[in-house]
């Protein structure tokens, strides 16, 4: 994924293909000699859990959205190409999972969420050996979401000399920036695993995005035998382009290795340093951003100097019918809906997210919170915390400490002993060590609202505030001031707040209508909000057979709700006006009440009010000055968001069938439009793809949307219709969905009910290329099709 300069003198490739895969646990599983013919052919990543069955007796139960759990084995041939020393990495294996090659035990990590680098020259790797990997995520309670299961992460294999940087051995850190000039300090860790001591010579390029190289340093050392060596380099780049939300520019640290006796090399000499002696033996490119950010307790947080509100979400890492296993365009498409919103930052809620996420937040410009624990002594880490918890801070720091898009680390959420000695020592351990991993970021903490009442939840903040340099708060807008009264001087920050109500006194779950965004909007000192959550995320479910949150701006296909709009009015530069009928018979999967607002709907279809011209609540949300509305082209009046305040225009119209029309105006000018429209009866299924052009890399997703539509093509919104997806050619059914998260139908198969008139197939793309054709039929309705085209095929 990727962009910049190509390393030409190591090998990095994904572990994709080729696995077999067993549920339940096998005595011999690592044993290379073992039959596994009858396994099954698996792709990673890979979730067996969203496979499936869910049920209210599986002992994950609701807080793990009812999955499948239990014991599986994955198996493999290392390549058999290998040439070099061989560097094995998992970047999420959930969890409890032990690595063996050729029967070999190489490793092991509880935790589900660090990524894990293994030498597998300690094991004398040199191609064709059997991987196994035992996953065991069979111990309950071991979170409150949805985990997946398995290799849910991608497995990369790398190949370097001897003598190569250490995996994510480089920290670039722009420490100064004016607009004349960016002083870069690159630290880079060169290992020696070879017999003797060699002289190495490190050469760092700076290059630009379009290639050009605008800053260069060179050092040299002796490295022993067995040991590692940090070279500090100090380079100045001329005229720099900030990376900034808008515009997020990346440059590319290329850190070139060489070695005078020229031993060991992988690849050919493609520089030469001084002699023919001097060969250049490995390389490693690091993206980079060039930016300045601040965060202050009487102006909020600045980036290049500028203000900025953050207009954040929490995300947890399930993707709805794709479970745990996520590829880029998943990701990808998720921020891109964000994006619409006017979101600009990211939570990463609450475990260290696939490093893809990050490398996307820093091409689409986001900010982002990177956060390595929910509950460090609670929920299946107290077995394991104490002897653990340093390297996985370290594995989430080493490895994304060079993403722009990073401004706050974050060492745990709502523990479950806020305030206690215990857990202010723990807490002081984690900042600390935080801090001197990377002292270039601020570190906080996640505080929950607990305490005995308001002055026992202040106590609990004032021993926090000592350990942490922001103080971010879940569900806590209405106590910022009882905070400044007790004189703490931190930059404050939501770091989860609801989408609709506000705390009140003693109670952070009070239902007052007024949005939190407001505390953030009106206050200089506070830097901005999370909402909790940005999308739909399984587990964390009510009883069954609801299996997850539901309450987000957008559900688990990709599709903003009603409710969403308010914070598109509120955080969008672009013109926006949205309309939305207050739904009370509107279908809803349960949900906590206290992270709920109105039952919004975005149709026109309220036929038991025709005849008695009953009136429709109808929401607009706007960021414009003034809406008028419009039911069949007559005007129901003008009226001014001002008069509104922190809560959207709200309207009582006599109901109508035909069209209800929501015009936006500033200083008389018309901005933007929305308009419903009443559906006839179900005449077809509609299909819409969301691209047109995949990538055949057995990875790229395309969202094939199914809609149930009148003869005029408007979506019948309470058609629930039973959808059949049939797909050929170039790819294959990678999950259904509708967005119900109480319905009881599978995430994996062919076909999927309508839910307010529309489901979802995801298909995925082979490695073959050609076409995709993709069929919907619905029983007694016309049907529809549409292709995809796979790499280069016309």
């Amino acid at each position: 994924m990727q962009d910049g300069p190509d390393e030409e003198h190591r090998r990095t490739r994904r572990l994709e293909t080729g696995w077999r895969f067993t549920r339940g646990d096998v005595d011999d599983g690592a044993d290379p000699a073992l039959d596994d013919g009858d396994w099954e052919a698996v792709e990673v990543p890979h979730d067996w859990s969203i496979e499936g069955p869910f049920d209210p007796d599986n002992p994950s139960e609701a807080a793990g959205g009812f999955a499948p759990e239990g014991v599986g084995w994955y198996r493999r041939e290392l390549p058999e190409d290998i040439d070099g020393e061989p560097t094995l990495r998992f970047d999420g294996v959930y969890r409890n999972f032990d690595v063996y090659v050729d029967g070999d035990h190489v490793g092991t990590r509880p935790y589900g969420y660090s990524t894990v680098t293994y030498d597998l020259s300690e094991f004398g790797v040199t191609g064709g050996e059997t991987l196994a990997v035992r996953v065991a995520n069979d111990e309950h309670p071991h979170t409150r979401w949805y985990t997946g299961s398995g290799i849910y992460r991608d497995v990369h294999l790398t190949e370097t000399d001897p003598v190569a940087v250490a995996p994510f051995g480089t920290d670039v850190r722009t420490n100064a920036v004016n607009r004349q000039r960016a002083e870069v300090q690159v630290l880079t860790e060169v290992t020696n695993d070879d017999d003797e001591s060699v002289e190495v010579a490190l050469e760092t390029d700076i290059l630009d995005e379009d290639g050009e190289v605008v800053a260069t340093a060179g050092d040299e050392a002796t490295v022993d035998p067995g040991e590692s060596h940090e070279f500090e380099q100090r380079l100045s780049v001329a005229d720099p382009e900030r990376w900034t939300l808008d515009d997020p520019t990346q440059y590319y640290a290329r850190s070139v290795v060489y070695r005078e006796d020229g031993g060991g090399a992988t690849a050919p000499p493609s520089r030469n340093d001084g002699g023919a002696a001097a060969i250049a033996v490995d390389d490693y490119v690091t993206p980079f951003g060039v930016r300045t950010f601040e965060w202050t307790a009487d102006e909020g947080f600045f980036l290049n100097g500028e203000p900025v509100d953050m207009k954040g979400v929490n995300l947890h890492h399930d993707a709805g019918c794709l479970g745990a296993a996520v590829t880029e365009r998943a990701l990808e498409r998720r921020l891109e809906t964000l994006k619409e919103l006017g979101c600009n930052a990211i939570r990463t809620a609450h475990n260290p997210p696939q490093p893809e996420l990050l490398e996307l937040c820093d091409r689409m410009g986001f900010l982002v919170i990177d956060e390595v624990y929910d509950k460090w002594r609670h929920v299946g880490a107290d077995e394991w915390f104490d002897e653990w918890w340093d390297e996985d801070l370290a594995a989430m720091i080493d490895r994304d400490r060079n993403h722009p898009s990073i401004v706050l680390w974050s060492v745990g959420n709502e523990n479950f002993d806020q305030g206690s000695d215990e857990m202010i020592e723990d807490l002081a351990m984690l900042t600390e060590a935080a801090s001197e991993m990377d002292p270039t970021r601020p570190v906080t903490y996640g505080n929950p609202p607990w305490g005995e009442g308001t002055e026992g939840v202040v106590d609990n903040i004032e021993r926090v505030a000592e350990h942490v340099d922001v103080l971010v708060g879940n569900y806590q807008e209405h106590w910022y001031d009882d905070y400044r009264e007790a004189a703490i001087d931190l930059p404050l920050l939501g770091s989860e707040n609801r989408r609709f109500f506000r705390g009140s006194g003693d109670d952070p779950l009070a239902f007052v209508p007024r949005n939190p965004w407001y505390d953030v909007e009106e206050r200089d000192d506070v830097c901005g909000q999370f909402l909790w959550p940005g999308i739909d995320y399984l587990g964390e479910a009510r009883d069954w057979p609801n299996k997850g949150w539901t309450t987000g701006l957008i559900d688990t296909t990709g599709s903003i709700k009603p409710a969403g709009r308010f914070h598109q009015a509120a955080w969008s530069e672009e013109p926006v006006v949205f309309a939305a009928a207050v739904d009370h018979d509107r279908e809803r999967p349960a949900c906590r009440p206290a992270w709920s607002g109105p039952p919004l709907s975005a149709h026109w279809n309220f036929p038991d009010r025709e005849d008695s011209q009953g009136f429709v609540n109808v929401y607009t949300y706007t960021n414009a000055e003034e809406v008028e509305l419009y039911q069949n082209d007559e005007s129901l009046g003008t009226q001014h968001a001002e008069d509104y305040g922190p809560r959207p225009i709200e309207w009582y119209v006599p109901y109508e069938s035909g069209t209800l029309r929501a015009v936006a105006r500033e200083g008389g000018e018309v901005v933007a439009e929305h308009e419903l429209e009443t559906a006839g009866e179900p005449a077809a299924v509609e299909l819409v793809a969301d691209r047109e052009t995949l990538a055949a890399d057995g990875r790229d997703l395309v969202y094939v949307e199914a809609t149930v539509v009148d003869e005029g093509g408007v979506r019948v919104p309470r058609a629930d219709h039973e959808v059949d997806f049939a797909v050929s050619g170039a790819g294959e059914i990678a999950g259904v969905d509708n967005g119900d998260l109480d319905s009881d139908e599978p995430w994996v198969g062919e076909s999927r009910s309508a839910y307010h008139g529309t489901c979802i197939a995801v298909v995925r793309a082979d490695r073959e290329g050609g076409r995709i054709d993709v069929e919907a039929t619905v029983d007694g309705l016309d049907g529809d099709d549409l292709r995809v085209v796979v790499g280069d095929a016309e």
